[in-house]
């Protein structure tokens, strides 16, 4: 049985339009609905990571992976120095810049 009724003309049947409806009204939804704002990320204390603003030899914020210049952390909550220092420095890797070039095929 087709969802047309029959010898209606082309009319539409019940069935059809409730379909047709949640199809129409659930594009709606999904074309209209927006990301929810990404919450605040929860930083650490710079107590809590051992904080200071001096370097220790030479692991300094600068070089770590979760520095934002110009003085921020990605972790650690508060201003960062760049020559600043704390327990969860992570070194930046460099491993692009220490290989050698590929060869070229062809």
């Amino acid at each position: 049985m087709s969802d047309e009724a029959e010898g209606g003309g082309g009319a539409l049947s019940r069935r059809a339009l409730l379909r047709r409806a949640t199809v129409t009204l659930g594009t709606v939804a999904v074309i209209s609905a927006r990301a929810e704002p990404v919450a605040a990320t929860i930083k650490i204390s710079q107590s809590a990571v051992a904080y200071q603003d001096h370097p220790q030899g030479d692991k300094r914020c600068g070089k770590c992976l979760q520095f934002q210049p110009p003085g921020s952390c990605k972790m650690v909550d508060g201003a960062i120095s760049p020559q600043g220092f704390c327990r969860i420095f992570a070194p930046q890797r460099q491993a692009a810049r220490s290989l050698p070039p590929l060869p070229v095929i062809g």
